[in-house]
């Protein structure tokens, strides 16, 4: 199937899909489509890369193992063991049931490997000096000073986990971006923590309510986004988030049956796509019908249209 897969670049993997389905002629449905690269972007948000994907139609290899001719029997010559005419047949229809039943098991590998619990795992708490909470406060102020918004700081423990509070000053500018510059803020200033304490520290900085808020806001987007799949069966995807956010939009979901969450990309922050499973469609579907003859190419169609 490689061979016929094209490379398609766009600035989200979505638009990528839809000039693989307006180039190829056909619904998503119908595509095999293998996301190379979601894209990269700065860290304050500025894109480096676009998003690459290569695509195919994936029904080509069924229909041409379903429409290989069969060899042709001699009728002079005499009749060979019928034990042997299955066996070629059966030779012929492994590659492309094999083939179909190892995408299948990655796909069912994907989920598994996505799905999550209900909520975090337990940790045991980190037990951190006071003398390291006031380091990490010291840092992010510093850092604050930098970049031209010195706030006050606080900093507290909390069950392994430094908080830090930063005063509202500057929080239209801190907050910008839906929330990267306060994550990368909060990125750097871990890289920094790590070289002044002892200790392996967790930490996070937020600004008035805007982590709470962010929540809701994430909330409503999944489910706004599950809706739009739901109708008209395109992938939707929501822009590179922290690990906690995509937990947040993946627990969201997670009791929707009709759809599926995953993420994808590399590094801290990757992009969520929103998918139906697809489960149910046999090989070849609408399109390796037209190529098949007698009952077999019909009985697809009626199950389909039920």
């Amino acid at each position: 199937m490689s061979s016929g897969k094209m490379d398609f670049y766009a600035k989200e993997v979505t638009d990528a899909i839809k000039q693989a389905c307006d180039t190829l002629q056909v619904p998503q449905e119908e595509l095999a489509i293998e996301v190379v690269d979601t894209g990269s972007m700065g860290i304050f948000g500025l894109i480096r890369k676009k998003a690459h994907i290569r695509a195919g139609i994936k029904a080509l290899d069924l229909v041409d193992a379903a429409e290989k001719p069969e060899p042709k029997k001699n009728k002079a010559a005499p009749v060979a063991p019928e034990s042997k005419e299955p066996k070629e047949e059966k030779e012929e229809s492994v590659p492309a049931v094999e083939a179909a039943k190892k995408e299948e098991a990655k796909v069912e590998k994907v989920e598994k490997e996505e799905k999550v619990n209900p909520g975090p795992p337990k940790r045991v708490p980190v037990e951190i000096k006071p003398e390291s909470v006031e380091v990490v406060r010291q840092q992010l102020e510093e850092l604050l000073k930098l970049m031209g918004f010195p706030s006050e700081v606080t900093a507290e423990l909390d069950g392994g986990t430094i908080r830090c509070k930063v005063g509202e000053e500057h929080e239209e500018a801190l907050t910008a971006q839906e929330g990267k510059i306060i994550d990368s803020l909060q990125y750097i200033l871990r890289k920094l923590a790590a070289r002044k304490v002892e200790e392996k520290i967790r930490l996070s900085i937020d600004i008035g309510q805007f982590r709470e808020k962010r929540k809701v806001e994430l909330v409503a987007r999944a489910k706004e986004l599950a809706e739009l799949v739901k109708e008209d069966g395109k992938t939707q995807a929501i822009p590179p988030l922290n690990p906690s956010e995509r937990r947040v939009v993946h627990v969201a979901l997670q009791d929707d049956k009709d759809i599926r969450s995953r993420s994808v990309g590399d590094g801290l922050f990757k992009k969520i796509l929103i998918y139906k499973p697809g489960k149910g469609k046999k090989p070849g579907g609408k399109r390796g019908g037209r190529g098949r003859r007698g009952k077999s190419a019909k009985k697809p169609q009626e199950k389909s249209d039920s």
